[in-house]
């Protein structure tokens, strides 16, 4: 017996990073599967799962491209993968906040398990329309960096293949590690007679030695490329309905706009 097959709708996302159309459809119950077989494994087998279902998902353009995942930096994905969400299962996603205004003094409140706390403590459900979410460039962004008398760095953004670096290398400041992103990241060296050094062309070698030569101040100037990358951003306002706190809370990075049973703090 042949079994009806449906068909996937086809949707329509622009590319953050350089603004070409992209189309793409909802995953599959199959690949919903897939992500959370490894819901609670290491990043590096999260980062595999989500690459192959955004891989699955992306389709030729109308002019027959297809993207590949691999090349896309790192807030594209990001950006990608909450369009993919919202289509396949709601646009709406409710994420917790717990209020931690504090009590008047020497009042206290108690917990569950017995515990008292000083804070009102109040978990409140926000909803956020995940189509409402866009990308946030800073605008001192930007991939061509002179760092002196015409001599510069050409720079790409993050992409998948780089992502565990860059986490990395937030984590443990080390130096090394800065080489290795910068390096992978680099598409060239230029100076201002026109004279260009394609990173293809560039020993990794001499590329550290090149770095290792820089003074403190020309060196941040190619940190601040890394630390100022464009990032999936929203700000919400919260309204405590028990103690009446109000704030505005911007929260940043694709987890933060997936359900979650940890209630982020205002």
């Amino acid at each position: 017996m042949n079994l009806p097959k449906l068909t996937q709708p086809i949707h329509e996302l622009t590319l953050p990073s350089t603004g070409e159309k992209v189309l793409f459809r909802p995953f599959t119950v199959k690949e919903e599967k897939l992500l959370l077989m490894v819901i609670d494994d290491e990043p590096e087998a999260q980062v595999r799962a989500l690459r192959q279902v955004l891989n699955n998902c992306l389709l030729p353009n109308k002019l027959g491209k297809t993207i590949d995942v691999s090349d896309l930096a790192i807030f594209d994905m990001d950006y990608i993968w909450l369009k993919i969400r919202s289509k396949s299962v709601e646009e709406i996603v409710t994420i917790p906040f717990e209020c931690r205004q504090a009590l008047p003094e020497g009042e206290t409140l108690h917990n569950i398990d017995g515990t008292t706390r000083d804070y009102c403590g109040t978990v409140v459900q926000v909803p956020i329309n995940l189509d409402k979410i866009e990308i946030k460039k800073n605008p001192k962004n930007t991939p061509k960096i002179e760092l002196q008398d015409g001599v510069g760095i050409l720079l790409r953004y993050p992409t998948f293949e780089t992502l565990q670096q860059i986490t990395k290398l937030k984590e443990t400041n080390n130096i090394d590690s800065s080489f290795d992103v910068i390096f992978e990241c680099t598409v060239m060296l230029f100076e201002s007679n026109g004279k260009t050094y394609e990173k293809e062309h560039i020993d990794k070698k001499e590329f550290i030695e090149f770095l290792e030569a820089l003074s403190q101040a020309q060196f941040q100037k190619i940190m601040d490329f890394f630390e100022t990358l464009p990032v999936v951003r929203h700000e919400v306002h919260f309204n405590c309905p028990r103690c009446r706190h109000e704030a505005d809370v911007v929260i940043e990075g694709t987890r933060s706009f997936l359900a979650s049973d940890s209630a982020m703090k205002v």
